[in-house]
């Protein structure tokens, strides 16, 4: 079986996180949430001092986006680990800005997912919500700094300037893309997200050296230009 990359997107409370887990406990793919990696070295008690880490926390507590670069770099790395071991995986909320995406030096995260997977090897799952819905299901989170309704409206303005270029980005590249009410129920959102992800996992499976064809000419292309 091919290794293979599904990514999901959305705005703050889209539920990304949850039908991300949810396809990775289908599938036992790993499960690469960069939101909670976020929160978990901002929160670190040993890393309280630390002078670069102290800076993107005030930036995420404010709603803002951390440092792509710093946050890059760090995926990046996961993506080439994952891809050496063969494994298929899980992301959601990345990567975040075009920044991050396509413009690293050495190539960014969006670079590298294409480099190690291949592009007919990638599934992005889009669950869209609005932003009156994006407060609600955030206001009652309650974690620390985050879920003020100002803030996350914050959030969502910097998702539609941000991220949204990104997804716009990759479908131009290739790279394949299902949209899903997220305002529905979480049973049929999981309905409709793991029908989406069998259809693009048969799909790929079956006839793995044409889409190693396909891939192959997609990347010849985009040298030459």
């Amino acid at each position: 079986m091919q290794k293979q990359i599904i990514l999901f997107y959305g705005p703050p409370g889209a539920g990304k996180g949850t039908q991300a887990e949810y396809i990775a406990s289908k599938y036992g793919f790993p499960h690469f949430d960069t939101g909670k990696f976020l929160e978990k070295i901002i929160h670190d008690p040993s890393l309280q001092k630390n002078k670069i880490v102290q800076k993107q926390k005030k930036q995420f507590l404010s709603g803002g986006f951390v440092d792509p670069i710093w946050v890059g770099n760090k995926v990046k790395q996961y993506i080439k680990e994952s891809s050496i071991q063969n494994k298929s995986i899980i992301m959601s909320g990345s990567p975040r800005t075009t920044a991050e995406a396509f413009e690293m030096k050495g190539g960014g995260v969006a670079d590298a997912i294409i480099k190690h997977y291949g592009v007919e090897n990638i599934l992005i799952v889009f669950l869209d919500i609005p932003v009156a819905e994006s407060v609600k299901r955030n206001s009652k989170r309650g974690r620390i700094g985050l879920d003020l309704p100002a803030v996350i409206k914050v959030r969502c303005r910097e998702y539609k300037k941000r991220t949204l270029p990104v997804i716009t980005e990759m479908k131009r590249r290739g790279i394949k893309i299902v949209k899903i009410n997220g305002v529905a129920t979480r049973s049929a959102i999981s309905r409709a997200v793991l029908k989406e992800v069998k259809i693009f996992m048969q799909c790929k499976n079956q006839n793995p050296k044409s889409n190693q064809k396909k891939t192959s000419r997609f990347l010849k292309s985009r040298v030459a230009s």
